[in-house]
């Protein structure tokens, strides 16, 4: 009988092979009570809450009558109500990219003209998130002098389901975080800084932007020699034994930015192997997930990379001529007056251009193995000089910053759930250490809450939901909303989730075991006759 029981694992297995059933190996990353495997932070850039989710049902979008004053200081001035804006509407926003001749953020406060009524707004208006143009706009939390501040109404306007769809669609059937805070009350670089590590000092340099030890502006252009020596999440994943990679867009993945700036810390500065090991272009991130490669943590930056054209993103995305103006900042190896593709939302890119690549990299994975052991956190750097109604708790003298849309999306998380809990940059960073097991790096991830009441680990796990990637907005496409009454689009693909097939593998089984059986059979030989 021994003998039978091992022919039949042996008809088993040469079953198997024959029928070329991939062999998979799984690697546990994660040896905590979670299901997930892979987090993937997608960071897409500059805009509010209510920017993009504030007439979204349930959620704690505007309120209904909302007028912010054109200066509270002038309230005979009048005041501006929140008004959809178009996608095709061309913002920019000046904070990051400064303007030729200016070196330092705050130069541009006493720039623009006074306020004015919207029927004179220029759809050009740049809009500023520099430090003291943010702390302006918060007022000491009434939350009333964003207008002022910018000195643009444009900072009033919103979009919604008709511009941005998928995003609402990701919302209608994952989670929607609207108590997700920005760390810092300004600009794109100390919140990068915060995304990578929980803080934004302490440094002892001695610039325009730096204050009270703490990053709190963006340079003009980062300068050589900075060195930040404080720990970030990839330094503790790399001395942990957690595979990450950190995928960025940009043209030379390894030269540091104001948004790319794993480079600018001591630790990588001094072991510059895992820099170029560890930090790849977008397009690794494709490959890696086709090719069963997906690390334990990924972040995802924008740059230049962008879908292929125009099979999975439109054309209009890449760019055109003459959509820059002429007093607009000149993008370097650019065509004149071309601006760059529109992937990272930052204006005057297109929202719905930076939906579609945000939602090719969803379905990327979507439609692979590592969907159901996968959780996307989707969010943006900082408010972009956008209004946001909720006043931002102040933690210490830095922040918190105004609210940012923030998704999760992943088989485990719940469906269709507003979370309320109050988050930030240093959540996502304890969503992996507590998912990972990992040390607290005793910054802002100390005390954030871990977004953990984002998922259900008990429930079934949720089908894949691809999207389309070609999406345009505009003018006429949807009717006027008001505020928090839109309903829930319909669904758009639902796919099974891709599990294997063990189809073949039980018709396998079920052979080998009649093969057993009549060996069985045959050894008994032919039953006796009754006497």
């Amino acid at each position: 009988m021994g003998k039978l029981r091992i022919v039949a694992g042996v008809l088993i297995i040469m079953l198997v092979a024959g029928l070329g059933l991939p062999i998979i190996a799984l690697h546990i990353y994660a040896p905590g009570p979670t299901k997930i495997q892979h987090i993937i932070f997608i960071v897409q850039e500059n805009h509010s809450f209510d920017n993009y989710f504030g007439t979204y049902p349930r959620a704690n979008g505007i309120p209904r009558g909302l007028a912010i004053p054109m200066d509270p200081n002038r309230t005979s001035l009048g005041s501006v109500s929140p008004f959809h804006l178009d996608v095709t509407q061309r913002v920019l926003i000046v904070g990051d990219e400064l303007p030729p001749g200016i070196s330092d953020p705050s130069e541009l406060e006493e720039q623009g003209a006074g306020p004015y009524h919207l029927e004179n707004e220029s759809i050009g208006r740049d809009l500023s998130h520099a430090f003291d143009t943010a702390h302006k706009a918060w007022n000491h939390g009434q939350m009333n002098g964003f207008v002022a501040a910018e000195k643009s109404t444009i900072t009033m306007g919103y979009y919604d389901r008709r511009d941005i769809p998928n995003y609402w669609d990701y919302a209608d059937n994952f989670v929607l975080d609207d108590n997700f805070f920005s760390s810092a009350m300004g600009p794109s670089f100390p919140n990068h800084l915060y995304i990578a590590s929980g803080a934004n000092g302490p440094t002892d340099l001695d610039e325009k932007w730096i204050r009270d030890d703490g990053v709190i502006s963006t340079p003009g252009s980062v300068p050589s020699g900075i060195s930040f020596s404080w720990a970030t999440l990839a330094e503790e994943l790399t001395k942990s034994n957690v595979p990450w990679t950190w995928y960025t867009g940009d043209v030379n993945p390894h030269e540091p930015t104001i948004w790319n700036v794993l480079a600018l810390f001591t630790y990588f500065q001094n072991h510059p192997n895992e820099l170029n090991e560890h930090v790849k272009n977008t397009q690794s991130f494709i490959s890696d997930v086709q090719n069963g490669e997906l690390p334990a943590v990924s972040w995802i930056f924008p740059g230049v990379w962008h879908p292929p054209v125009p099979t999975d993103w439109p054309e209009l995305c890449l760019g055109r001529a003459g959509e820059m103006d002429a007093g607009d900042p000149p993008i370097p190896h650019r065509e004149p007056g071309k601006a760059l593709p529109h992937v990272s939302e930052h204006p005057p890119a297109r929202p719905d251009c930076g939906m579609d690549y945000v939602t090719y990299l969803v379905n990327h994975v979507m439609r692979s193995q590592y969907w159901e052991s996968t959780a996307f956190v989707i969010t943006w750097d900082d408010y972009g000089g956008f209004y946001d109604h909720v006043p931002p708790p102040q933690v210490d003298d830095f922040g918190e910053g105004f609210r940012v849309p923030t998704l999760v999306v992943s088989p485990w998380a719940k469906h269709g759930f507003i979370d309320h809990t109050m988050y930030e940059f240093g959540s996502m960073l304890k969503l992996a250490e507590v998912n990972f097991n990992l040390a607290t790096l005793g910054a802002r991830d100390l005390k954030a809450n871990d977004m953990m009441n984002s998922f259900d680990f008990n429930q079934a796990p949720q089908k894949p939901l691809i999207l389309p990637t070609t999406f345009l907005g505009g003018e006429g496409s949807g009717e006027s909303t008001s505020i928090n009454t839109q309903e829930p689009s319909a669904t758009r693909i639902l796919l099974p989730s891709p599990a294997p097939d063990y189809t073949p593998i039980a018709i396998a089984i079920v052979a080998a075991a009649i093969i057993v059986g009549l060996a069985l059979m045959r050894r008994r030989g032919p039953p006796s006759k009754p006497t």
